[in-house]
């Protein structure tokens, strides 16, 4: 057994390494499931074997990365997360937007897989806003660490099992039917800005100044150490007043104890106060 962990770390470091793509603190359970499955496609029956598979063929690299990452996604995925979303954030967030006369609004889905997340966000925006959409500016980033995901996201292309749980007004407005399936219709996808980004590679966030960021059903598949260091990152890059969005399924850590407002126990929703970052 500690051979066996001793030879997964060994593994992981390669893989941080040469690869690029850092999983050492993410949980091993979940680690261990989705490698036996590389091992068996290719061949490997040891981690030792698979290091010298990754030597002599390095675009498993990104293979791997794609099959660790959980890409598991959905349109207005928990109900009641974008629920509150709407009742509790963007209409306050919208309303003081307005009242300082600044049209901008800056989003970030941390992890958007094949762009269900931030889709939801600008069809929730666009209904909320209605004709006043043509007066705001609005930003939405959406970042992830698998670039096939990302390449199938900006394409906006679902089957219609994977829309099927959408409202008819919801398909029907925003949604065109095109080669069998349903395209996001042009002005959704101009509010989404996609782009790779590895939560777990750095401090530092690509953006600041956020109103608002989604980070849902992430960090339950993260040691804690990596937890607090992501959560200090999203912190950082959040507006005063600015949201953030961690989702039903997220047990934060006590990091963000007196550091963000709770909103939301169960949808985890926190705001960032002036009182409480000062």
């Amino acid at each position: 057994m500690d051979s066996d962990a001793t030879a997964l770390d060994s593994l992981l470091e390669k893989v941080h390494l040469d690869g690029g793509h850092d999983f050492r603190n993410y949980k091993r359970g979940t680690v261990i499931r989705r490698l036996e499955r590389r091992l068996f496609v290719t061949g490997a029956r040891t981690y030792l074997d698979y290091m010298q598979f990754l030597d002599a063929h390095p675009e498993e690299y990104e293979l791997l990365a794609d099959y660790l990452t959980i890409k598991v996604s959905g349109f207005f995925r928990s109900a009641y997360t974008f629920l509150q979303l709407a009742g509790l954030v963007l209409s306050e967030l919208v309303s003081c937007k307005r009242d300082q006369r600044q049209p901008s609004l800056r989003f970030w889905s941390t992890a958007c897989a094949r762009g269900e997340e931030p889709y939801s966000i600008a069809i929730l925006l666009t209904g909320l806003l209605g004709k006043n959409l043509r007066y705001s500016n609005i930003s939405i980033h959406a970042t992830d660490i698998s670039r096939q995901a990302l390449h199938e996201a900006q394409a906006g292309l679902y089957s219609p099992q994977e829309v099927e749980s959408l409202p008819p007004y919801i398909l029907a407005t925003y949604f065109t039917r095109q080669d069998g399936g349903y395209t996001v219709n042009s002005d959704i996808k101009q509010m989404v800005n996609f782009s790779y980004f590895d939560l777990t590679s750095t401090k530092t966030s690509p953006f600041t100044n956020l109103d608002c960021v989604f980070c849902c059903n992430v960090l339950i598949y993260l040691q804690k150490q990596l937890q607090e260091r992501v959560l200090g990152m999203l912190y950082d890059s959040l507006a005063t007043p600015g949201y953030l969005i961690l989702g039903e399924a997220e047990t934060p850590t006590s990091s963000l104890n007196g550091k963000l407002e709770c909103l939301d126990t169960k949808a985890k929703i926190y705001k960032k106060n002036v009182s409480l970052s000062s």
